[in-house]
């Protein structure tokens, strides 16, 4: 009997160990389909937009498998995405907390947490962390484009020009036309502090990359204005017609001043009848632009409209204000039925 009961304890014992096996695998396989269930819930609500029930289902899937990082960062992300910009930091740096991360996930961390500093404003924090992931080379484009927009918002236009650099490779003709812009803004800003010489140098700097660039002839031709050099004012400013005809009402009468300044009154004429006759819209101008009444009346009614996004203003803007594009706001042609 002795002998028996000794030859049963290793079939009792692994027994018991085939039940908590059984039972653990039986649990697991709950949690995995509640998991499964969650998450097809979650993807459901994200493709119908619906953030906030995504959210709730997210919280419930991290409650019953709280180990799992890349719940946290969905959940971080869907955070920020709804306006919550604390819980969302809060949840990223709680992730970056952890001592076994993978680096992979660690870097993916930090980008999330930097997209939230970023959102909340702290754009100090931002730029570190994504300083650091750039470095590295880790999530070039991504990490490249949210420091342009952080540059772009505290008007770091040297700092956007070394970041651009690095896009050009990407899409060159994009982002050499938008290195074209951020020249003319350092070029804006000689202007004020009468830097005429390095007003001179960006613009020519911007159109290296943008040939076609209005803006950087516009800088030209104020400083050759206030040097009193009108005959090559007039030269740079009739450039525009052939970089941007669109854009010719924004020079002609810096072209009439240049022209009276030079007491040629004659030369304003021929070459304002020979614009109308290549450019019919312009009619309304040359019937209009000598009276100054109906010059002044002209700019109140004059209106621009952002090719992206609709935008309308009386004011040309470079960047639209609405939809933050680079030379997207064009003048509405309102001179063709006059």
């Amino acid at each position: 009997m002795e002998i028996l009961l000794w030859l049963l304890l290793p079939v009792a014992a692994a027994s018991g160990w085939w039940m908590a096996q059984y039972s653990q695998r039986k649990s697991k396989a709950g949690s995995r389909a509640r998991l499964n269930s969650a998450y097809g819930r979650g993807l459901n609500h994200l493709l119908n937009e619906e953030p906030d029930k995504a959210t709730e289902v997210l919280i419930q899937m991290v409650e019953v498998d709280p180990d799992t990082v890349e719940l946290h960062l969905a959940l971080g992300s869907l955070f920020r995405r709804r306006g919550e910009v604390d819980r969302a930091i809060r949840v990223h740096q709680n992730i970056i907390a952890r001592s076994r991360l993978s680096k992979a996930l660690r870097s993916q961390a930090m980008l999330e947490l930097g997209r939230d500093f970023l959102k909340a404003g702290l754009l100090d924090r931002a730029e570190q962390l994504f300083q650091i992931l750039l470095d590295r080379s880790e999530y070039e484009k991504d990490v490249c484009l949210h420091l342009i927009e952080l540059y772009q918002q505290e008007k770091e236009w040297g700092k956007a020009l070394v970041i651009g650099a690095r896009l050009v490779d990407l899409d060159s003709g994009v982002w050499k036309l938008r290195l074209a812009q951020y020249h003319c803004e350092l070029g804006e800003a000689a202007l004020d502090k009468e830097a005429l010489d390095r007003v001179l140098d960006e613009a020519e700097l911007a159109q290296q990359d943008d040939p076609d660039c209005v803006r950087a002839t516009l800088l030209k031709g104020s400083v050759l204005q206030i040097r009193a050099d009108y005959r090559a004012a007039i030269a740079t400013y009739q450039c525009v017609e052939a970089q941007n005809a669109d854009l010719l009402p924004e020079v002609m009468s810096e072209i009439q001043a240049c022209y009276a300044r030079l007491d040629d009154t004659k030369g304003w004429e021929n070459y304002l009848d020979a614009l109308v006759a290549r450019h019919s819209y312009l009619v309304f101008f040359q019937k209009n632009l000598v009276d100054r009444k109906a010059q002044s009346q002209a700019e109140q009614q004059a209106r621009y409209r952002c090719e992206k996004c609709g935008f309308t203003s009386r004011k040309l803007f470079w960047q639209c204000p609405g939809c933050q594009g680079w030379s997207s706001v064009k003048p509405i042609k309102a001179g063709n039925a006059e």
